[in-house]
């Protein structure tokens, strides 16, 4: 067998342009159905279960005789796991593949959530849920990473904008398994544990990763991973796997694909992958470990070094800024729904607002008379809330070419500021769905827009770690408003109402300075280009 030669400095420099251009020329088909598929049920999943815990706190409010703060600690503990997890799937993603990271992140999180489901114990309870956080913040970190390096230049807005439809399902189809198992008659209670129908929905949660981590194992590792890797074997087998799936044409048919559009070095390698300058030496542990601390370090020192320092501070500000107001609210509107129910039963014919509202559950509910039902409207209120967010969703990856990640960003940000103003003149629990609709389809529309500018404004070696960096602002935002909805809702509902809508004002100003990426075609090759503008 010949072998091509070892890569230059050079060549390596083009690798990522070349890998780009064979991706393009696999064509799309198939395989990239499948792959969109995979990838939206993922992050359907991470919103599933992010979101599940705003019908558990209602529901397991008697069991573990919850305070308001007690509910803001559940909330926040999976926040913590998130905020210490979301720099592991990075590094774990950019060290040993993005599909590595992406299986042990589902499988760790299904396990630690049906252990949860059975666990009789306030604290136990906690402890759990930050780890379920800790490996359910893989998810989002790596799939738009994932996805993103199986898609076309040409094609990769859309296909990631379509990312926010399958969030959308999630918190759509969450309250609805809800609905139709929390009010199940499941009671099963002896001295030292209690089983209920709130612990049945923890364990259905649960299935989603499992099963979803199984699918996963059919799939390859995205190509330009096994490019930077070096590992030519199996970028062959991957390249040659998604060409067939998508055309059905042979791996020659592909390699002269390849040749005729300047790529004749990545043919060669391809055709007669050089395996033994992979594995001609086995590192030892040590070694091993050394090499993983320093490729963190580098990495981490390159996101913060020109020309990267000016787009990571805008991300991770904008990312901390929309985590914080999007999970606080989100988390906790269950329980703003159910505070109203309970209003609106105890003060029938009255109108209050949120905050008061808020301040009459605190005199209005007795712990000893704890209610064991959750009221029919927080599931239909919860429910409408995923489906408001369909429409944008849908509207995103359709105009995202013509308006830009900009536009959609700005405006979002701004909108779900205004409307977070708008909860001072709520006065009915018709109203406040009203608003907490319009919030939950424009501030879900901002974080998933940062994660698809991610892929475009970073090099192939650094979008792992930059999401991951970016995920853990989101994450720290999403603990300190967690943090702070519970402690500030009974007695400071003003103050809660002002910082978030600040928040978001602050990501639409800083939105419209972040660096996009524009696309310019060259008009002699057909291919695309990118440039960084601030």
């Amino acid at each position: 067998m010949v072998l091509p030669p070892e890569p230059t400095k050079n060549q390596n420099q083009i690798k990522e342009q070349d890998i780009e251009l064979a991706v393009g020329l696999a064509g799309f088909g198939k395989f990239s159905i499948k792959i969109i598929l995979l990838c939206g049920f993922i992050f359907l999943n991470s919103a599933f279960n992010i979101s599940s815990v705003g019908l558990v706190l209602p529901s397991a409010a008697c069991d573990f005789n919850l305070t308001t703060i007690d509910k803001g600690r559940i909330t926040s503990s999976p926040m913590l796991g998130m905020l210490f997890g979301s720099y592991f799937w990075g590094c774990l993603a950019d060290l040993s593949g993005r599909k590595s990271a992406l299986l042990l992140s589902l499988l760790s999180h299904g396990l630690f959530e049906i252990i949860l489901s059975i666990t009789p114990n306030y604290w136990i309870f906690i402890v759990l849920k930050f780890f379920s956080g800790f490996c359910v913040t893989g998810h989002g970190a790596v799939v738009f990473t994932y996805l993103g390096e199986f898609q076309a230049p040409k094609i990769r807005e859309k296909i990631l904008s379509t990312m926010e439809s399958a969030w959308s399902i999630g918190l759509l189809a969450m309250p609805l398994v809800g609905w139709l198992i929390i009010p199940l008659d499941v009671n099963y209670t002896t001295n030292y544990f209690s089983y209920h129908s709130w612990n049945l929905f923890v364990f259905i949660c649960s299935l989603g990763s499992i099963l979803i981590s199984i699918w996963l194992l059919s799939f390859p590792e995205t190509p330009k991973y096994l490019a930077e890797s070096n590992n030519f074997e199996k970028l062959s087998k991957t390249l040659d796997h998604m060409h067939y799936e998508n055309t059905g044409q042979t791996f020659d048919d592909y390699l002269k694909k390849l040749e005729d559009n300047g790529c004749n070095y990545l043919s060669l390698i391809l055709k007669n992958p050089p395996s033994n300058l992979i594995n001609s030496r086995r590192p030892s542990r040590a070694e091993k470990t050394f090499d993983l601390f320093m490729k963190i370090f580098s990495q981490a020192v390159d996101l913060i070094r020109p020309p990267f320092l000016i787009r990571t501070i805008i991300i991770c500000v904008i990312m901390y800024c929309l985590g914080s107001s999007y999970y606080a609210l989100i988390l906790w509107f269950p329980e703003l729904f159910q505070r109203f129910a309970i209003f609106e039963i105890n003060h029938p014919g009255e109108t209050a607002s949120v905050c008061r509202v808020s301040e009459k559950n605190l005199t209005s509910i007795n712990m000893n008379e704890c209610p064991t039902n959750i009221s029919t409207d927080v599931y239909f209120h919860t429910a409408i809330l995923g489906a408001a967010c369909i429409p944008l969703s849908i509207m995103l990856p359709i105009f995202v070419e013509k308006l830009g990640y900009k536009f959609y960003l700005v405006l979002s940000s701004a909108i779900a500021s205004s409307v977070t103003m708008g909860l001072f003149f709520v006065e009915t629990s018709f109203q406040n769905l009203i608003l907490s609709c319009i919030f939950e389809a424009f501030t879900s529309v901002g974080t998933c827009i940062i994660l698809c500018i991610i892929v475009e404004i970073y090099p192939t070696k650094l979008r792992g770690i930059a999401s991951a960096v970016s995920v853990f602002f989101c994450r720290l935002g999403a603990l300190m408003g967690n943090s702070l909805f519970g402690y500030l809702i009974d007695e400071h509902c003003v103050t809660l109402i002002i910082i978030i809508a600040t928040q978001l004002l602050v990501s639409a100003i800083l939105g419209l300075i972040i660096p996009i990426k524009k696309k310019i075609i060259d008009k002699t090759t057909n291919n695309f280009h990118d440039v960084t503008k601030l």
